[in-house]
């Protein structure tokens, strides 16, 4: 049993709005696999239609205008549904306490196995790798139209607002969309939400696009100078440049990610620069995934696996980041992003 939105969504379909944060009528909805490997969602009504097909559903009252304890009817729903179970398996860190706690008293074993869902979330099927192409042209949609916006006198909104329109327009609707758009002093920050400062002559301008389409995740990121960039600048984005092909050419099932970490690193600290982020991450239900391409993790890649590298270079007055999303294959890599990384 788990209540992780991103595990909900990867064996349901459920993917619920995010972009207002937590309604006041509903809870965050849990998700049962059976070992025969059934699943059951538990959820509101006002939801209930986005689970997928064939998927058993129960649901508890969503909007209403009498009172209704959703929190207790849902961890009631969970007991029902667990039956007379002597164990059950749950993603502890993602139960609801008072879910947790009804279970733990009716229930003589709970055993925590949310590490091996979401490292099992790790490893896409065809369908979740087009509907994270799908989302991956919206996040390239968006770097287009916010590199064409890129103009002196503009603020940092006014091309935010450029690459939302461009992504919800290619959507047909509605798009949750994390970004930073940053610009000039503000790179050397790493990322942040857009603000009004306008755009002068020579800054830096680093955009990183994040939108989901039908629960799945795109990512980019591109720096692009306004006028012609200094030999420093342009040094760095050079190093972040090289650090993506090197980090792409390791990219082969065996391959541990620490040793992307650490390939995709170098580059940019033999040049002299340095980022305090990781090198990249995967992709899927959640923005932010294993494998983790960090210092030390030795995780293994897999065919089917969808990672996206992202070093940069940043000093105390400005900032880079390069970014692109491939699929690891048996053979080399597939790129999925095609977004425009030049300077």
């Amino acid at each position: 049993m788990s209540g992780d939105l991103a595990t909900v969504t990867w064996l349901t379909g459920l993917a619920t709005d995010i972009e207002y944060g937590p309604s006041p009528f509903t809870v965050s909805p849990l998700v049962l696999l059976d070992p025969d490997g059934s699943v059951l969602t538990i959820t509101s009504e006002d939801e209930a239609g986005g689970v997928g097909e064939g998927i058993e559903v129960l649901t508890f009252t969503g909007f209403a205008l009498e009172d209704v304890d959703r929190p207790e009817a849902a961890a009631r729903l969970a007991v029902e549904a667990v039956g007379s179970a002597s164990a059950v398996t749950v993603d502890l860190a993602s139960l609801p306490a008072n879910v947790a706690l009804e279970l733990a008293r009716r229930v003589v074993e709970l055993v925590d196995v949310g590490p091996a869902l979401r490292a099992a979330r790790a490893v896409k099927d065809p369908d979740e790798i087009n509907a994270i192409r799908a989302a991956i042209r919206l996040a390239d949609a968006g770097q287009a139209a916010a590199r064409e916006s890129f103009a002196s006198g503009r603020s940092e909104l006014d091309v935010y607002h450029a690459a939302f329109a461009a992504i919800e327009s290619g959507a047909g609707g509605r798009v949750p969309l994390l970004a930073d758009v940053v610009t000039g002093p503000r790179t050397a920050e790493v990322g942040g939400p857009p603000s009004d400062r306008v755009i002068e002559n020579g800054d830096l301008l680093l955009v990183d696009l994040v939108p989901r389409l039908a629960g799945y995740w795109g990512d980019s990121c591109a720096t692009i100078s306004f006028g012609e960039p200094s030999d420093e600048v342009a040094r760095a984005h050079r190093a972040a440049t090289d650090a993506l092909r090197r980090g792409f050419e390791l990219l082969r099932p065996g391959v541990r990610a620490g040793e992307v970490d650490e390939v995709v690193r170098k580059p940019v600290t033999d040049a002299g620069g340095s980022y305090p982020h990781h090198s990249g991450h995967g992709l899927g239900t959640a923005f932010h995934e294993a494998p983790r391409i960090v210092p030390g993790n030795d995780q293994v890649l897999e065919a089917g696996m969808i990672v996206a590298l992202e070093p940069g270079v940043y000093t105390e007055t400005w900032g880079l980041r390069t970014e692109h999303v491939a699929l690891v294959t048996d053979g080399e890599p597939e790129i999925l992003s095609r977004h425009d990384l030049s300077l």
